[in-house]
């Protein structure tokens, strides 16, 4: 009975601590099979890199030279923008026309890829002074996106279809 009691004592700690520590969000979570788009002169990149969410803030490398490209504090993310389309979409109706009076680089990121043919998982991610538009895989973005709006508390809207 006594063997009992400790182990059941023991499981509701450990418990209790594996909780506590997601909820606070102390644990890192790495996520890989994402792409980031950049401009590179007058041709679109995608590089593949792994994404940080970390107890502050989420942090974007590259998988090859584990560069930093991006890095964004929590609290400075002004909104996330999911879309299942051919190309990132934006929360404007009329399409990128309003987005590039606030952020330029992203109507020579977008027309490009107006030309692909296969619908993709997009996340664009925004913050004052700065943006990243992630191409996520399927099963990534199931667990990326819930694991984002919880440490970030900001809600990612769904635009168009979510499949």
């Amino acid at each position: 009975m006594k063997k009992l009691t400790v182990i059941l004592v023991f499981t509701l700690v450990f418990n209790f601590i594996v909780i506590a520590e997601a909820q606070t969000g102390t644990k890192e979570e790495v996520f890989g099979k994402i792409q980031i788009l950049s401009q590179n002169g007058d041709n679109v990149k995608e590089t593949n890199v792994r994404v940080h969410l970390k107890k502050d803030g989420l942090e974007i490398e590259t998988l090859k030279g584990k560069t930093i490209l991006k890095n964004f504090k929590y609290e400075d993310i002004k909104s996330a923008e999911y879309s299942y389309t051919k190309s990132p979409r934006w929360k404007s109706g009329l399409g990128l026309g309003a987005t590039a009076f606030i952020f330029p680089p992203v109507l020579l990121v977008a027309i490009p890829l107006g030309f692909t043919k296969h619908r993709r998982h997009w996340l664009t991610i925004r913050t004052d002074k700065d943006y990243a538009v992630l191409k996520l895989s399927k099963t990534t973005r199931k667990l990326f996106i819930p694991a984002l709006e919880t440490r970030s508390s900001v809600e990612v809207e769904a635009l168009g279809e979510n499949k």
